[in-house]
């Protein structure tokens, strides 16, 4: 497995869980990571095997070659790679060891590209994958739509997640949250994809009193997060935690769950929220539609708003803190709603057994 990330944020953590969950199968995993920092402290911790041997860029033919004989020493008999970073350089490298099966996870849509990087994405696609696994329908499609791919080499597996019991809450006082506070939260890395701007403006605008914004995350677009909060007189109602590694105690000293994103593949911190029977508030992007819309049969498991669209998620907020006050009983059966769904469409038995049919071929 090749994993690029330098902090553990979504993908990383989902990485992680395929990595313990098919070492659980009885398959022999390694992953090739960073030389240093959380995401390999975090792997290890977990007792899967790391190696620092990769390819730096598309232009680094020398670590490509090593990480070719390495693949070929190793006798490996499935590549999955977890980055369009990467994809070009170590696709390559993955087929030229001969690797009998070489699969690329995507997790989200990607749009913005150079020519030349999609030239070099098409060729890796069409030449050294032999399979696409993506998270959510929505992130199918755009695949299909994207690049000229063979019938069934995308192939959609849904995000699993390990289930939760509840945790003990942080306390509510050092989330800002007081008697009457309604604390809502958002988790992920501060960047335009995510849609914290939008979710700022939303809360500046909905007229909602007493509402208080708890946003964990680390990234580049923090300083300007915060100068947006600052000029639209919301900074008071907002606590950056920065990036923590109890998020499941704050998600279960809040109120309700807000995923404000531009573009997703299947939010990982969205299904922990509902495992926690947290209420969700959810933008329509990536697997929103499929996780939390009325299906079925079966009511709805949270509420849909218009994603990029911050007048959209400021009614959102409005019918969310209507739900919650003063009788929270609705709120309460779509959570519950939620919380089935995860027991029995979103399991990881489920997840795994598509991964390991993907990498079987």
């Amino acid at each position: 497995m090749h994993v690029d990330g330098k902090t553990m944020r979504g993908n990383e953590r989902q990485c992680l869980l395929l990595a313990v969950e098919l070492m659980r199968r009885g398959h022999s995993v390694a992953v090739s990571l960073l030389e240093d920092g959380p995401v390999r402290d975090a792997y290890r911790a977990a007792g899967v095997e790391t190696v620092i041997i990769r390819p730096g860029g598309d232009a680094d033919l020398w670590n490509a070659l090593r990480f070719a004989a390495w693949l070929r020493r190793e006798r490996v008999d499935a590549v999955l790679l977890t980055s369009w970073k990467r994809l070009f350089i170590a696709g390559w490298a993955a087929k030229v060891a001969g690797v009998p099966r070489v699969v690329l996870r995507v997790g989200g849509i990607h749009r913005k590209r150079s020519r030349i990087s999609l030239a070099r994405q098409r060729l890796a696609l069409t030449r050294w994958i032999d399979a696409v696994y993506v998270n959510s329908r929505e992130v199918g499609e755009w695949i299909r739509g994207a690049f000229p791919l063979r019938p069934g080499v995308v192939v959609e597996v849904p995000n699993g997640i390990v289930p939760i019991s509840r945790p003990v809450p942080v306390a509510r006082a050092s989330l800002g949250g007081h008697d009457g506070t309604l604390l809502l939260a958002a988790v992920g890395g501060l960047e335009p994809r995510k849609g914290f701007d939008l979710l700022i403006r939303a809360l500046a605008s909905s007229g909602v009193d007493g509402v208080r914004l708890v946003i964990v995350g680390e990234g580049a677009e923090g300083d300007a997060l915060r100068a947006l909060a600052e000029s639209l007189g919301v900074a008071d109602r907002i606590a950056w935690l920065g990036q923590r590694d109890d998020v499941p105690a704050v998600l279960a000293a809040c109120d309700a769950f807000v995923l404000s994103s531009r573009s997703e593949g299947m939010a990982v911190a969205m299904l922990e929220a509902m495992a926690l029977e947290v209420p969700v508030l959810a933008a329509d992007a990536g697997g929103v539609q499929e996780v939390l819309a009325a299906r079925d049969d079966r009511g709805p498991a949270g509420w849909i708003v218009r994603s990029r669209d911050a007048d959209a998620l400021a009614g959102g907020l409005r019918d969310l803190a209507a739900a919650l006050r003063p009788d929270p009983a609705e709120a309460r059966r779509r959570a519950a709603e939620a919380r089935w769904r995860l027991d029995h469409w979103f399991t990881v038995q489920r997840m795994m057994d598509g991964v390991e049919a993907v990498l079987r071929g």
